[in-house]
C-alpha cells in the first residue's frame, strides 16, 4: 500500500478544522458566558495552530500504518483515539497555563475530551471515506484499462490465427497449379494472394472497414480459388451497391467464404454454389453466406479441428458492438447458412 502523501492530509483536513473551528467558537463562548473574568489570550490560539500541525504530521504516519497492516476495522477508531489521546492534553495544557491554577478545574479534561472527539470522528471518517473512494476509482480506471487492453490482445490473436490460416491454404493451391505446370494460373494466383494479402494486413484487429472493402477482398479471394477448381466453383452476388458504405469488422466474411469453399467445393466431386447476401431490415445490416454443399457436420468437423470457426467470429462480432450484433447458424437440407445482424449505421 502506498504511503499517503502529506498534502492530501492537508486536503481533507479542511473538513476538521471547519468541525475543530465551529466547536472551539462553542466553547469559547460557553467560557465567556461563565466566567466573567475570561479574556481572549493569543498565546492559546497560537498553541491550538501548533497543535494541529503536530496532529498532522503524526496522524500521517498512523494512517499510513493503519493501512499498511490492514486494519480496515479498526483503523478509524484507532485514528479517532490517537488524535484524541493527543489532542485533549495538550490543549488542557494550554488552558492551565493560561488561567490560574485555582480556576482551572478536573471537570475541564471531561469537557476537553467532550467538544473534541466529535470533529475529531469527523474529520477522520471523511478523510478516510474520501480515500477510500480514490482508491476505489483507481481501481476502477485500472480495470477498465486492463479489460480494454485484453479485448485488444483478444482480437489480435483472432487476427493471426485468420491471416496465417488462408495464407497456407492458398500458397497450397500455388504449389498444386505449379506441379501441374499451370504457370500463368500460378502467376495470377500469387498476384491475387498478394492483393489480399495487402488488404489484410493493413487493417488493424480493432480496424472497421467499408462493407465495399471487404467484398472486394472476397473476390480476390474466391478468384484465387476459382483458377483451382475452375467450374467447380460457382458464385451468386446478391449486395445491393447502397450497402456498401457500411461498416464492418474488417476479415469478417472471409473465414465464412473460405469454409464454403473447403467443405462444399473442394470436398465434393460436382462443386458447390456459394451465395453471398446483404440486405437493410428494421434498422439492422444482414449478410449472410450460404452454400450448397453437403450440410453442417463436415463444417462443424471443421470449426472443432481448426481454430479459426464460428466462436472466433462470434467473439469479434462481440468486441466490436456488444449485443446489437448476432450470429445465426442454420443447416439447411443441402448446404449451410451463416446470417450475421450488425446495427444499421446512419
Amino acid at each position: 500500500m502506498p504511503n499517503l502523501e502529506l498534502r492530501q492530509l492537508l486536503r481533507y483536513n479542511l473538513y476538521y478544522w471547519l468541525a475543530l473551528a465551529t466547536f472551539d467558537g462553542l466553547n469559547g463562548l460557553l467560557m465567556l458566558l461563565t466566567y466573567e473574568e475570561y479574556e481572549f489570550h493569543p498565546p492559546y490560539v497560537i498553541s491550538r495552530l501548533l497543535l494541529l500541525v503536530l496532529e498532522i504530521a503524526i496522524s500521517q504516519r498512523f494512517i499510513n500504518w493503519s493501512f499498511s497492516r490492514q486494519l480496515p476495522q479498526l483503523q478509524v477508531v484507532l485514528a479517532a483515539f490517537v488524535m484524541l489521546c493527543l489532542y485533549a492534553p495538550v490543549s488542557n495544557l494550554s488552558w492551565m497555563v493560561l488561567m490560574d491554577e485555582e480556576k482551572f478545574k478536573a471537570a475541564m479534561l471531561l469537557n476537553q475530551l467532550d467538544t473534541t472527539s466529535l470533529p475529531l470522528f469527523i474529520w477522520v471518517m471523511c478523510y478516510l471515506t474520501f480515500w477510500r473512494y480514490q482508491q476505489q476509482q483507481q481501481q476502477l480506471r485500472q480495470s477498465a484499462q486492463l479489460h480494454q487492453n485484453i479485448q485488444q490482445l483478444e482480437l489480435q490473436a483472432l487476427q493471426h490465427q485468420l491471416n496465417p490460416h488462408f495464407t497456407f491454404n492458398a500458397l497450397n493451391s500455388v504449389c498444386a497449379l505449379l506441379e501441374a505446370e499451370r504457370y500463368e494460373d500460378a502467376e495470377l494466383m500469387s498476384e491475387q494472394l498478394a492483393t489480399f494479402l495487402r488488404y489484410s494486413l493493413s487493417k488493424s484487429p480493432q480496424s472497421l472497414v467499408q462493407l465495399a472493402d471487404e467484398l472486394a477482398a472476397i473476390e480476390a479471394y474466391l478468384t484465387l480459388q476459382k483458377t483451382r477448381f475452375g467450374d467447380k466453383l460457382k458464385v451468386i452476388w446478391e449486395v445491393d451497391d447502397s450497402l456498401k458504405a457500411q461498416k464492418i469488422p474488417a476479415l469478417l466474411l472471409q473465414p465464412l467464404v473460405e469454409n464454403a469453399v473447403k467443405y462444399a467445393v473442394a470436398g465434393r466431386s460436382q462443386g458447390a454454389t456459394i451465395r453471398i447476401q446483404g440486405s437493410h431490415q428494421n434498422e439492422q445490416l444482414l449478410l449472410a453466406v450460404t452454400d450448397d454443399g453437403p450440410g453442417c457436420s463436415l463444417h462443424q468437423d471443421h470449426n472443432h479441428s481448426s481454430g479459426v470457426g464460428l466462436s472466433n467470429i462470434k467473439n469479434r462480432l462481440q468486441q466490436h458492438f456488444g449485443d446489437k450484433a448476432s450470429l445465426v447458424i442454420k443447416a439447411l437440407p443441402t448446404g449451410f447458412q451463416v446470417n450475421i445482424c450488425l446495427p444499421w449505421q446512419g
